[in-house]
């Protein structure tokens, strides 16, 4: 498994995953889904676009109650194995630093297509995309998991991963409104 840089070329395989039920967020899991594939058919440039912007020039994000908060520079990676496409891992940034922005629930969110579970993709994806954050100038990364998402959980303990606090995300609309604040140095 290897991490890709998604291009317009993948897009059939990506399509495919989204239509089967992957949702490439753990927030608002069935309104993104649906809006990557409305945008896959509107406008696939600009979605493969705004998964590549290392600078956070693309259009602000908007939050759960509707305002809008201006975008980090961030990358995703597909995880992809023999042309099929196994999952999705990204990473945020805030520039010239470490720190997130208060609100900002991780530098990385990944995850792995129900049917592609159990094979140690995550764990694989999470060593690379944090050899990429080192190489941005991250000194450490944060990710969060659900208290009851065990798997999560182990993926990044085999990383180096402890848990730091808690991190209140019940105004983004996450499933479950404490959730643990994890940190892997760099």
């Amino acid at each position: 498994m290897e991490l890709v840089l998604p291009t317009l070329a993948m897009l059939p395989e990506y399509r495919d995953a989204l239509e089967r039920g992957f949702a490439p967020h753990n927030i608002n899991v069935e309104r993104v889904r649906q809006q990557q594939l409305e945008q896959l058919e509107r406008d696939p440039e600009a979605l493969i676009a705004l998964m590549h912007d290392p600078e956070g020039i693309g259009p602000p994000i908007e939050m759960p109650d509707g305002s809008f908060k201006p975008r980090l520079p961030g990358i995703t990676r597909w995880m992809w194995e023999d042309g099929t496409f196994i999952g999705s891992i990204n990473l945020r940034w805030a520039k010239g630093t470490s720190a997130l922005p208060e609100g900002v629930p991780g530098h990385i969110g990944y995850t792995v297509a129900e049917w592609h579970r159990g094979n140690g993709y995550a764990t694989r994806a999470l060593i690379q995309i944090c050899k990429e954050a080192r190489e941005i100038g991250l000194e450490y990364v944060e990710l969060t998991t659900d208290q009851d998402n065990i798997a999560s959980q182990r993926t990044i303990e085999k990383v180096g991963g402890r848990v730091v606090g808690t991190f209140d995300a019940g105004d983004l609309h996450h499933p479950c409104h404490e959730t643990l604040l994890w940190r892997i140095d760099l």
